[in-house]
């Protein structure tokens, strides 16, 4: 097939030229259709509970997504700050696809009057003496409804809450809002944060880092190919073939309507380091064989054939290795997983047409003829291979027991899903969000939906015990609900008096009480509240951006839910920190479940293919140690697992088993020729070792850019990546060959 294959891109080379070059433009026109996703609910598997749950809770309650600007007034209690309040809540509120604003102008109060309670503004008007600004200031910070709340304890600064409605443009009211900010003097007082100026500033992040980090890697390929090859067509070929092989990759995802997450963002990054290994091995043989045949079309037809069955397995394994992550619920790791191995699989393509063609069309160069040529690093592995046969026990050895200490750190790993990891320490983003753990408990609001009859007293009572106790949660801010508006009013109507504020007692004073704040006029009571009075929202700010402390505050809701709540209630705790604890779920089954599937889909090819189970356990060996060792890396050094670093292992075995199948390859040929066990290993590691080693550099160099990502997970990715190459290559390199040396070494061909 192969041959064939060959023979005619050999016989019609500017035809496939010309092919190739109209599917590029065609697939170049996709790129403009892709757009990017870091919205955690679009992440979660569709029809997941925690996801329709938050989607109630945006339809029912007016929208689950706040943009929080923070006005950093230095003092808010003076006339000029809380007219610049009162100025910029009212223009907000006539933004498009804004639901509601509240800030400390327009936050309500309920006051008792004569025959009931009236619903007002806290701030009816505002205050023009300093005696009645402190007046203001003190009763805001004394009620724990306002302060910390609204305005910070220290009544520095003021929190003005955007309610987005559901559906809508989030884009565009970010821009609206940013615009009545500047419009009203407010750059340097006033910042954003919130879920979605999250989304937007990782958009930013995303776009940027890809039109950095690709020509940098890029030119990292170039450096490699030039110091392998030393001719201007060894590298400009697979620089050509790889951008190539993305722009088809990537307008295929435009095409579909896949978005570029997070995630998919490091895939170019993959098919580049990826296409270009071919390339190299490719090289690596057609000078081998040009040493000894000078004609073009024979050698390049034996390199394509040898190598070509070689690099078909590679490819293969590959893809097996990132289809194993379509096992992940998650849709950021599946949409990776999917078109990584379909970008491979066009890489492979692109490389047996697109790259044989321009060599059968080019006059091979004199320093791939020079047979007197000694490449440098032959020597040195030549040394590598005697050492590796005379010392083979030894090495096994060596390894094992460093792959029994990594096995020691595995159990310290921990995980690590929130998204807002992704931005640095100093950056504005996680600037903003330190001012809100700070001062108003965090970003992040954990949501409770209670579904039954909200008037009956027993649910009431049982809303507040509820309340009363995830209080407690350190990490929690003051839980708020309609409980306390029925408590506000309860005191109210009763001149006041402290000891009055408690919930009222029969389901006819709830339905009383609730009738009176909405004849108030009450604006706030949608936002807690169902229409027909079947569902409450209870809400509380996280103020901890760590997955185990957020992982442990949810299952202590959880079982305050269980505790206060009868089996006939209906209760369902959503929210963003619940969205990211069930990522973090997701994330952690689907990485042992393609782990599994892609060493056990591996293992089977490989046993099929070598016709052995031992030589098919063998060449599984290199992969499943660096899986091993850099688990226990990460356990060893408190990295986390995070969505970044949860494709590593899936990763390491599609791609790392290609050093294995190429060496196993090679060392299969010579033994069908006759050379002994040891005669074998040595010509395999002098020759082959060095399209290994070039290989390994290329893609661990590659990966290495990600360490300029202004993402840390990236960075920390980008190493990882870069480490298990050299430990996939270097166990390809050592262990594997000792294995292979000491089965055979009794052993003769026939």
């Amino acid at each position: 097939m192969l041959e064939k294959l060959t023979k005619f891109v050999g016989k019609y080379p500017k035809t496939v030229i010309a092919v190739i070059i109209l599917l590029t433009v065609f697939f170049y026109f996709g790129l403009t259709k892709i757009n990017m996703v870091t919205d955690p609910e679009t992440m979660l598997p569709e029809g997941d509970p925690a996801v329709a749950a938050f989607d109630e809770v945006d339809e029912t309650f007016g929208g689950a997504e706040f943009v929080l600007v923070i006005m950093d007034m230095g003092e808010v209690f003076t006339a000029g700050a809380l007219r610049e309040i009162d100025r910029l809540t009212d223009d907000l509120e006539r933004v498009k696809g804004v639901s509601s604003v509240l800030s400390i102008t327009n936050i309500e109060q309920i006051k008792g009057v004569e025959g009931g309670i009236e619903v007002v503004e806290l701030i009816e008007e505002i205050p023009g003496s300093e005696t009645e600004l402190q007046k203001l200031k003190n009763r805001v910070l004394s009620d724990d409804d306002y302060a910390g709340q609204i305005v910070s304890q220290n009544g520095k600064i003021a929190l003005v809450m955007v309610q987005l409605l559901p559906n809508a443009d989030k884009e565009s009211i970010i821009r609206d809002i940013k615009e009545v900010i500047q419009k009203l003097g407010l750059d340097e007082k006033a910042y954003l944060t919130g879920e979605p100026i999250f989304d937007q500033e990782m958009d930013k992040i995303i776009g940027g880092d890809m039109s950095r980090l690709l020509p940098l890697a890029i030119l990292v390929m170039v450096a490699i190919l030039y110091f392998s090859f030393r001719n201007i067509r060894g590298i400009v070929l697979p620089i050509l073939m790889v951008i190539v092989t993305v722009i088809w990759t990537v307008g295929l995802m435009g095409y579909l309507g896949v978005p570029f997450s997070p995630i998919s963002n490091i895939m170019p990054i993959i098919l580049i380091s990826y296409g270009i290994a071919d390339a190299i091995h490719i090289f690596t043989r057609y000078r081998e064989e040009l040493s000894s045949e000078s004609d073009k079309w024979k050698s390049l037809t034996r390199t394509a054939v040898v190598i070509g069955l070689a690099c078909f397995l590679t490819s293969f394994t590959t893809m097996i290795g990132f289809i194993s992550n379509c096992t992940s619920s998650l849709r950021l790791i599946k949409d990776f997983g999917l078109f990584t191995a379909i970008g491979v699989g066009i890489a492979f393509i692109i490389t047996f047409t697109l790259f044989l063609a321009f060599l059968f069309l080019l006059r091979p160069h004199r320093r791939e003829i020079d047979k007197k040529r000694k490449v440098f690093l032959e020597g040195i592995l030549g040394k590598w291979a005697n050492f590796i046969v005379s010392r083979a026990k030894m090495v096994l050895v060596a390894g094992g027991l460093l792959v029994l200490l990594a096995i020691v750190g595995i159990p310290l790993m921990s995980t690590e899903t929130d998204f807002v990891n992704f931005f640095k320490p100093d950056s504005p983003i996680r600037l903003s969000i330190n001012t809100m753990k700070e001062n108003f408990g965090g970003v992040d609001i954990i949501q409770v939906v209670v579904k039954g009859n909200i008037q009956d007293p027993k649910v009431l009572q049982a809303m507040e015990n509820f309340q009363n106790e995830i209080d407690k949660i350190e990490i929690l801010g003051k839980p708020t609900s309609i409980v306390n508006f029925l408590r506000k009013t309860n005191k109210a109507l009763h001149e006041g008096k402290p000891e009055y504020e408690i919930l009222p007692e029969t389901e006819e004073e709830v339905a009383q009480y609730l009738l009176l704040l909405s004849m108030g006029g009450s604006d706030e009571l949608d936002n807690v509240l169902s229409f027909d009075y079947d569902r409450a929202l209870i809400q509380a700010r996280m103020a901890s951006y760590k997955s185990s402390e957020r992982d442990k505050m949810i299952h202590e809701v959880e079982k305050a839910i269980a505790k206060h709540f009868s089996s006939d209630d209906e209760v369902v705790l959503t929210g963003s920190p619940v969205l990211g604890f069930r990522m973090n779920q997701l994330m952690v089954n689907g990485q042992l479940q393609s782990l599994a599937v892609s060493i056990l889909a591996i293992l089977v090819v490989m046993i099929i293919l070598s016709r052995s189970l031992t030589y098919g356990t063998f060449c599984t060996v290199p992969v499943t140690l660096t899986v091993v060792l850099n688990f226990g890396i990460m356990g060893w050094f408190k990295i986390p697992l995070d969505v970044a670093s949860a494709t590593i292992a899936s990763i390491a075995i599609g791609m790392g088993i290609d050093y294995a199948i190429h060496f196993f390859n090679r060392y299969k040929e010579e033994r069908a020729i006759g050379k002994s066990a040891e005669e074998s290993v040595k010509i395999t590691i002098s020759n082959t070792g060095q399209g290994i080693f070039y290989n390994a550099a290329a893609v661990g160099l590659g990966f290495l850019v990600l360490i300029f990502s202004s993402m840390p997970p990236m960075g920390r990715f980008g190493l990882f990546i870069a480490l298990t190459m050299f430990f996939t290559s270097t166990i390809s390199m050592t262990i594997l060959p000792a294995l292979l040396f000491l089965r055979d070494r009794r052993r003769f061909t026939k």
